[in-house]
């Protein structure tokens, strides 16, 4: 499980940083610094000693660079498109019209994802094509000013669905709030900087009930979330726990807890 956790970080803390970097900021909340830093820090389970951390780097109130010991990204702007490099290659494009993010192109096979919204701003599908042939669907449902749902589907196989129900708190998220807790919370693929999605929820996550189903085989995961503030009200740990759950043709096979916890130490707020 341990062999993809570089990456599998990076992805979490590039879902986060998208978020700081490009969000569009109401009257009352604080522009980011200009240069300045945040250390992300993975711990999975109660092992102390076993843990992965990334640095992100801002200039000018953007992401300019995300490193770990297993890779490294950097972002280059303009105001129709965003794109991540790879260790210096170009990796992703995303096309952007009316401040929104409409395409991301993997630049690596051509494979596409593209983005509708309705006239709220609420991003409400999103469509992969490989070679122009659509390969899935997800369509995101909304309640109270939060994200309710999100389904995938696949047109060469009806019997698979995937769906994300989520749960919140009545605590209204800050600023600090809404980029933290995407590092454990992000419905969105990575490539897409959330900023660029529209509107995003507005309470604290506090569970999430992921539903995988394949003829007589399905696969349960619950996630919880608990928080911990520092002196300034600032988030600076999360904890997600994880429950997993499968049955196949009627029978158990499997009844996993997992948890991971996630502290993030900031110049940004």
């Amino acid at each position: 499980m341990k062999k993809n956790i570089p990456f599998a970080l990076l992805m979490l803390i590039i879902i986060s940083v998208f978020t700081l970097s490009c969000k569009k900021k109401p009257i009352d909340e604080p522009t980011p610094a200009s240069n300045c830093e945040t250390k992300y820090e993975v711990i999975y389970g109660d092992l102390t000693t076993v843990s992965e951390t990334a640095l992100s780097n801002y200039e000018n109130g953007q992401i300019k660079s995300i490193s770990s010991s297993s890779a490294k990204f950097n972002f280059e702007y303009a105001t129709d498109k965003v794109k991540v490099l790879s260790s210096g290659v170009p990796a992703y494009q995303i096309d952007i019209a009316n401040n929104l993010a409409t395409k991301v192109t993997d630049l690596s096979n051509q494979s596409e994802q593209r983005m509708t919204y309705d006239g709220n701003r609420n991003l409400i599908k999103i469509e992969a094509y490989l070679n122009n042939n659509l390969t899935d669907t997800k369509i995101l449902t909304y309640s109270n000013g939060n994200l309710a749902t999100l389904t995938q589907t696949y047109p060469e196989d009806p019997s698979v669905k995937r769906v994300t129900t989520y749960s919140y708190s009545n605590d209204v998220a800050t600023k600090t709030d809404t980029d933290t807790r995407y590092l454990v919370f992000g419905p969105i693929e990575f490539t897409i900087p959330l900023s660029l999605t529209g509107t995003i929820s507005k309470n604290i996550l506090s569970s999430s009930l992921y539903t995988y189903t394949s003829g007589n085989f399905r696969s349960d995961i619950t996630k919880t979330y608990t928080y911990t503030r520092n002196s300034s009200g600032v988030v600076n740990k999360t904890i997600e726990n994880t429950h997993s759950l499968t049955v196949s043709n009627g029978v158990q096979t499997q009844d996993e807890r997992t948890k991971q916890t996630i502290l993030i130490n900031s110049t940004c707020n």
